[in-house]
């Protein structure tokens, strides 16, 4: 029961008081708030790894929409490497096909350093590294995972080949420009056109019809195509730009 304290406050007894109890139904929608609140913090957290994986590596075998083509691709001949042009490099050429990376074969996993490459030989005009010497630079560099190659190699693989990589954002605007100067732009792709999982393909120039010229190192077919521009860059996660240094 309440009581007068001295000064007129009304007052409760130890004895007196007692806190309301929550009916069972309210308990119910309590319990069932909090479980739903913790199933929606473990997708959130699931999610979050998951995009921070796929974001940082791109797998090089490209999944179900890999590889197109029934035989091995040629590549273009060493002997026609030359400044100026984007030589068209497989990772699946019988030549480094087999060179082991990343935890597998080159052909399976090698897009990244095929496409590093590919840069390397239109900015320099050499012919001294093939895409499984650089492969062999991205495990050195610890670049290499069991995921694919991490996009960090895109930069420091670069700066070791005596390129300059400047990531640039996934506008027309932007990548026309650097295409249109000569400087080559390594795209990760993420599921869609070229890919199930992750991959790597090389931005190479626009044609008369405005659309875009790619190298894809998983797929002859898809290098033949040419590309809009809102078709590539609406599956792009990041893009670097290329120079010689």
């Amino acid at each position: 029961m309440p009581r007068t304290g001295s000064a007129g406050a009304r007052t409760y007894s130890r004895t007196s008081y007692r806190a309301p109890v929550p009916s069972a139904s309210r308990r119910r929608r309590a319990l069932f708030a909090r479980a739903t609140l913790a199933a929606a913090l473990v997708l959130a957290i699931a999610a979050a790894g998951w995009y921070a994986v796929g974001a940082l590596t791109a797998l090089g075998h490209g999944g179900a929409a890999g590889s197109t083509s029934s035989t091995a691709p040629q590549s273009t001949p060493r002997s026609a490497w030359r400044a100026g042009e984007v030589p068209a490099l497989y990772q699946r050429d019988p030549a480094w096909a087999q060179a082991s990376y990343a935890g597998d074969a080159f052909g399976e996993s090698g897009c990244g350093p095929t496409c590093l490459t590919m840069a390397y030989v239109a900015l320099t005009g050499r012919s001294d590294l093939t895409p499984a010497d650089v492969g062999a630079l991205s495990e050195r560099l610890g670049c290499a995972t069991a995921d694919g190659t991490a996009w960090a190699f895109m930069t420091e693989g670069a700066a070791e080949l005596g390129l300059i990589a400047e990531e640039i954002p996934a506008d027309e605007a932007s990548v026309r420009q650097a295409v249109v100067a000569g400087r080559p732009v390594i795209c990760s792709v993420g599921p869609g056109d070229f890919t199930t999982t992750g991959h790597f393909i090389v931005l190479t120039g626009v044609n008369e019809r405005g659309q875009l010229t790619i190298r894809d190192p998983n797929s002859p077919e898809r290098t033949a195509e040419a590309w809009d521009f809102d078709t590539v860059l609406g599956q792009c996660r990041n893009l670097w730009a290329y120079s010689a240094a």
